[in-house]
């Protein structure tokens, strides 16, 4: 696990176009394929990950949390892992593409585990992927927002630049993460709006994305207006 003061905040410039981007997804809201083992719901949970292919649509998705609400996006995955909206945006042209393979977890107490064993592991494996950014969400709004920030300074370390879509901003910036905004209708278990609303989806992943091209706060949640 990255050893480094909270008051020093990991931060890796972009310095090239986002159509020269690919991305990789990362939550912490318990998503997995039908096919892997459903994460932990009985406290303390577990420190696992499970891997998302690329190719993989949103719909294919299940959700194991037990700590926060996700009857909304058990019917639309998307908006809490929205790697639709980023295969819309390669079509767009506006993202080169997106990784191979995404990564999300699910929620435990084990912090000191996760952060010291599995964090490091999944930013390696970001590391020495062909990832260029790194789009990252969260479940419940205190223990899952406050993990994927130090998950966000462990791959920042390695030199991977990385943005958090905030649904509990006062959570994440109390971790000083490199890269985070939030929005007016980002809500707990609906991070890039309402399902099925994949006009307001694309603005919040654009915006989001266009933080890695502006001149964005270390240890900060920037408000975003989403138009």
């Amino acid at each position: 696990m990255l050893a480094i003061a909270r008051k020093c905040v990991p931060f890796t410039p972009y310095d090239k176009d986002l159509e020269k981007a690919v991305v990789t997804l990362v939550s912490a809201a318990g998503v997995h394929l039908p096919d892997q083992e459903p994460f932990p719901t009985e406290d303390p949970g577990d420190v696992s990950y499970r891997v998302i292919p690329g190719t993989r649509d949103a719909s294919h998705l299940k959700i194991a949390h037990h700590h926060y609400d996700h009857a909304e996006a058990d019917g639309d995955p998307n908006i809490v892992f929205p790697i639709d909206t980023l295969r819309e945006l390669v079509m767009d042209g506006f993202i080169a593409g997106v990784n191979d393979n995404h990564y999300s977890y699910g929620f435990t107490t084990r912090l000191r585990e996760l952060y010291e064993t599995t964090f490091p592991e999944i930013a390696d494996k970001i590391e020495r992927s062909k990832t260029k950014l790194v789009l990252m969400t969260a479940g419940c709004p205190e223990t899952c927002h406050r993990s994927v920030g130090n998950l966000a300074r462990e791959i920042e370390a390695r030199g991977v630049p990385t943005l958090i879509i905030s649904a509990s901003p006062a959570a994440t910036e109390s971790i000083r993460p490199p890269r985070a905004m939030t929005w007016e209708g980002a809500a707990i278990g609906r991070i890039v709006g309402p399902a099925g609303d994949r006009a307001t989806h694309k603005k919040v992943v654009r915006a989001a994305l266009e933080m890695f091209v502006q001149d964005s706060p270390p240890g900060r949640v920037v408000v975003k207006n989403i138009h």
